[in-house]
């Protein structure tokens, strides 16, 4: 009887679910690194001479970037936000180095509107602060057969070639109607529960997988709310902005060099 009646409970989620447009799905995501490889991969110089790093600092390093990361996707019809959980860190890093890989693609808050295929993304540039609106990506999903199970719900397979050296794997339910995912993933008819992120360019960095951990209904959702229109530019300003200010590095790195030889 007790198996019976959770059985009938499950199936009363699922059928809410499905015209539930007021939710917050918890992510993890996990970087999955090649130790050996991601080292062969650093250069870190020193008046114009290579150093190698201390073995400690490194250790912490493939640590730190391997450690979970957990994001909150918050769902208000066509509306959604997806941004980092802050988590409060009392471990000693050696050395005082310490890097952090994502692709959650957040920034300091990501808004999207389904609706208008728009998104708007908080990030910062050297102390500044921007806001990035720009368009959904289409990304041309091909849909598989295939299925498994994602807390308990029944989710189908599809990949996408997202450009010429990034592929993504995601796994997407029907049984919740709404067409996002974890960071700027999106585009599929049902939410994604779990996305997998290739990319031959980051050596060393084998995968990154988003998982969701948690779904839950949130029927006293209040609106969401975009980020200000401050700074506002496009993606494709963004990172001709990004690509200025790495050529800033070079040259004052190589000027630097030049003064003290």
């Amino acid at each position: 009887m007790r198996t019976i009646l959770t059985l009938l409970t499950y199936c009363t989620i699922l059928s809410t679910s499905v015209l539930a447009q007021k939710l917050e799905v918890t992510y993890q995501e996990v970087v999955k690194v090649n130790p050996d490889e991601f080292k062969s991969s650093i250069n870190f110089s020193s008046n114009g001479k290579s150093s190698s790093i201390p073995k400690d600092v490194y250790d912490n390093m493939i640590k730190d970037m391997q450690e979970p990361k957990d994001f909150l996707l918050t769902v208000f019809d066509n509306e959604t936000t997806y941004k980092k959980i802050e988590k409060i860190d009392n471990q000693q890093h050696s050395g005082g180095m310490r890097i952090s890989i994502s692709f959650g693609d957040s920034g300091s808050g990501l808004y999207k509107n389904l609706s208008s295929k728009e998104y708007y993304k908080s990030v910062k540039l050297m102390d500044k602060s921007y806001t990035i609106k720009d368009q959904l990506k289409d990304y041309k999903w091909q849909l598989s057969r295939e299925t498994k199970k994602i807390l308990g719900f029944d989710v189908r397979k599809a990949t996408s070639i997202v450009d010429s050296t990034t592929t993504a794997t995601a796994w997407y339910t029907p049984n919740i109607p709404v067409k996002d995912g974890p960071g700027m993933y999106d585009g599929l008819p049902g939410l994604i529960l779990e996305v997998e992120i290739k990319n031959t360019k980051n050596k060393g960095i084998e995968s990154n997988i988003m998982r969701a951990i948690e779904v839950k209904e949130m029927p006293n959702l209040k609106p969401l709310e975009k980020p200000k229109d401050k700074n506002i530019i496009s993606d494709n300003e963004y990172k001709t902005l990004m690509e200025k200010q790495m050529e800033r590095f070079k040259q004052m790195r190589s000027e630097g060099i030049d003064k003290k030889d």
